[in-house]
């Protein structure tokens, strides 16, 4: 838990341009993005702790502790999604997450969804280096690749290939733009 927490934290600081030592650094972990990924954390160390006891300890603190952060920050990322090192959430709140599988370095901004639609019982798989712009929706049994971006306020309904870029709605497949070497 702890090992993914550091993780989340150099992701968070290296997304949100806070590099810097001082304050900005300490404050961006005072805010309630930082306090609802911990609380994920938190649940999926629940989850796969061994002693049932112990187990059926940390769940009945866990599930308080989520409903209270979902109520304080806007924030639902479900303990049943199993999310990678390197997660961060960018922004204010409006945001539910619920996937199967998301891989490392998994960057979301505010207003987005990640879920099934209604009456699908298969959830979003998601890749590595993934960043969904805010407002952006992914929906369904849908497979998003490796090094994908999903741009602001698109809508997702079918699989998105590695290193490409997702835009509109419903959103369109667009290759990413190669960085020119000088």
């Amino acid at each position: 838990m702890f090992e993914n927490l550091k993780a989340d934290a150099r992701q968070r600081l290296s997304t949100t341009g806070q590099n810097d030592e001082g304050v900005s650094r300490l404050l961006s972990f005072v805010s309630r993005t930082w306090l609802a990924t911990c609380v994920y954390r938190f649940g999926r160390f629940a989850g796969d702790v061994g002693p049932k006891p112990l187990k059926l300890v940390l769940k009945v603190l866990y599930y308080p502790l989520f409903f209270i952060t979902q109520g304080l920050t806007g924030i639902s990322i479900q303990a049943h999604c199993r999310i990678g090192k390197g997660f961060a959430v960018n922004g204010t709140g409006g945001v539910f997450i619920l996937a199967e599988t998301i891989g490392e370095n998994f960057t979301v901004g505010s207003g987005v969804t990640v879920g099934n639609v209604r009456g699908s019982k298969t959830l979003p798989v998601i890749g590595d280096n993934v960043y969904i712009e805010p407002g952006a929706k992914i929906l369904g049994s849908v497979t998003i690749g490796n090094n994908v971006i999903i741009r602001g306020n698109s809508l997702v309904l079918t699989d998105i290939p590695d290193d490409t870029m997702a835009v509109g709605n419903p959103a369109r497949i667009k290759k990413k733009a190669q960085a020119v070497e000088s």
